[in-house]
């Protein structure tokens, strides 16, 4: 299998426009799968593999030496640069990326925000129990494609990082600081503050007594 794609900048396939003998889908995809690409697309190269699926159980099964095309289109019809960067021939996976940049070049339309699509399309041939064959107009052509769901969100912060909930830790009493010193003192009964300590861990010296207020270091 030959993997190929819209390539940096360069043709405009349209992939999604083309007549194909069989339609799959992100649900069913038969014979391609798709990993690792992320949820949200801001900004930037996003990297995914693209990879074959057994197609034992499937009517059809993928032309030897076919081409495998793939393109990415915003919501507004868009065409993203994307790429193949290495294939492993021994996995027959196929590490690639799309680039969310902000001028595309060969339109005036910047990519948009929104639901798009990442099309593959592959060269399908009938099998020996094969019941519904192929057409003849459709042999050896582009004659299957399978149309995955993607969501371009260019300005997305951190867009599929974890989200940082906390940066900073106190270790503390519920009233008033914590001492890490051996016999550490605690805070009285009735206490409104409890103790306060110096950087050293040791308690102040303006100490509350029962009931009483108190100081800060």
């Amino acid at each position: 299998m030959e993997f190929n794609s819209t390539a940096t900048y360069a043709n405009r396939y349209d992939l999604d426009e083309i007549d194909v003998f069989l339609e799959g889908n992100s649900s069913n995809p038969m014979f391609f799968n798709i990993s690792g690409l992320p949820d949200n697309l801001s900004f930037g190269k996003h990297y995914f593999h693209i990879s074959l699926l057994n197609s034992m159980n499937q009517e059809y099964e993928l032309r030897p030496n076919s081409k495998i095309l793939f393109e990415f289109k915003s919501i507004n019809n868009v065409v993203a640069p994307s790429e193949v960067v290495n294939i492993d021939q021994r996995s027959g996976v196929a590490i690639s990326y799309i680039n969310i940049i902000k001028n595309p070049l060969r339109t005036f339309k910047e990519i948009q925000d929104g639901q798009g699509t990442l099309t593959i399309v592959g060269s399908l041939q009938d099998k020996e129990n094969t019941i519904n064959n192929i057409p003849q107009q459709f042999i050896g052509a582009m004659n299957y494609r399978c149309t995955f769901p993607i969501n371009i969100a260019k300005n997305l912060v951190n867009a599929d990082s974890p989200f940082v909930l906390q940066n900073q830790h106190k270790t503390s009493t519920i009233r008033g600081q914590f001492s890490f010193i051996k016999a550490s003192i605690a805070a009285p009964k009735f206490s409104n503050l409890g103790i306060t300590y110096s950087p050293t861990g040791n308690p102040s010296d303006n100490r509350p007594g029962d009931g009483g207020g108190g100081g800060t270091v």
